[in-house]
């Protein structure tokens, strides 16, 4: 079964104190954690917040202290940026070290695991695993070991630099976002984070192609998609959506649209909600309706790519598409 994004909070919400015992007890009540932490030789304060909008949640932490906790699986896909200060990570599979400006997988996404924090400034953002492995070919329900990180640091240092640029942009860009607007834009947020998380960091779900695949891309397997695809553009689908409705697998689809439309099935869904978004801009109100209101609520939530794509495909910008209506 593909993911299915889930309703989630909404907005943010913060915390501080200088307080150690305040501090301990309310990480505790939050992570669910078990941790021990020591009065910090200064009276900096502790500061927490996160920033949630769907399935995705942002945290910021300042703790300028040692301590140390231990907490059961997440179930989620979690990376930190240590943005000054030192941690380390332990699981199953390996201790991880890290120090000001590092970037790691916090643990294997189904199994416990411990930590230590040593006057750390971090920055977490956390993903469905579901989401994570359904780009990673492996959808939820396929039989199997889950998503496993095969080391827990980037593949690079230009790739933890990516990583880096990512969370910055979907911060500026999305959770700013009013709380109830643009899940098309949240969803594709959500899906270029889990994208660069699995170019960033090496996994072991990375399935060869099979002959079925070749075998299954055919015309008749496009022509199941594209109905899916213009029958439900307003949706929060994605390649495992497109190809379960068309009955075969990812990765076959992928190379049915590149053999027979010379181009994948998520720019094909873009085509389709920039058509979408062409009729609403023809239809709207210049009075009341805005080109950047347009844009979220068919996904695009780069102002100047949207631009870029709506005058490549119509010849002319959108603002004077809305003027025209």
């Amino acid at each position: 079964m593909p993911y299915q994004p889930q309703p989630g909070p909404q907005g943010g919400q913060s915390f501080r104190t200088s307080e150690v015992d305040v501090a301990r007890d309310w990480l505790q009540a939050a992570y669910g954690t078990s941790l021990r932490m020591r009065t910090p030789a200064t009276r900096r304060p502790f500061r927490y917040s996160r920033t949630s909008a769907g399935p995705l949640s942002l945290s910021t932490l300042a703790l300028p202290t040692e301590y140390s906790y231990t907490t059961d699986p997440l179930g989620a896909v979690a990376i930190t940026h240590v943005v000054g200060g030192r941690m380390v990570g332990e699981c199953k599979d390996g201790v991880t070290r890290a120090g000001p400006d590092d970037v790691l997988v916090i643990s294997q996404p189904h199994l416990p695991y411990r930590g230590e924090v040593y006057g750390a400034d971090l920055r977490a953002v956390t993903l469905p695993l579901a989401l994570v492995q359904e780009l990673a070919g492996r959808p939820a329900g396929q039989q199997g070991r889950p998503l496993r990180f095969t080391r827990f640091t980037p593949v690079s240092g230009a790739m933890a630099d990516q990583w880096k640029r990512t969370v910055d942009y979907v911060e500026a860009s999305v959770l700013g976002l009013p709380t109830d607007g643009a899940p098309l834009v949240v969803d594709a947020a959500a899906r270029l984070l889990a994208a660069t998380v699995l170019a960033a960091f090496p996994t072991d779900a990375r399935p060869e192609p099979v002959l079925a695949d070749t075998r299954d891309a055919t015309t008749d397997t496009v022509r199941r998609a594209v109905a899916f695809i213009e029958s439900h553009p307003a949706a929060e689908i994605g390649l495992a959506d497109a190809a379960a409705a068309a009955g075969v697998t990812p990765r076959a689809l992928q190379y049915a649209f590149r053999r027979h439309l010379g181009t994948t099935p998520m720019a094909y869904l873009r085509r389709v909600r920039l058509a979408q978004a062409h009729a609403d801009l023809l239809a709207a109100d210049p009075g009341r309706d805005t080109v950047t209101a347009i844009a979220h609520r068919w996904g695009f939530h780069h102002q100047g790519r949207f631009a870029a794509a709506y005058r490549a495909a119509y010849g002319v910008p959108p603002r004077a598409a809305l003027a025209r209506s």
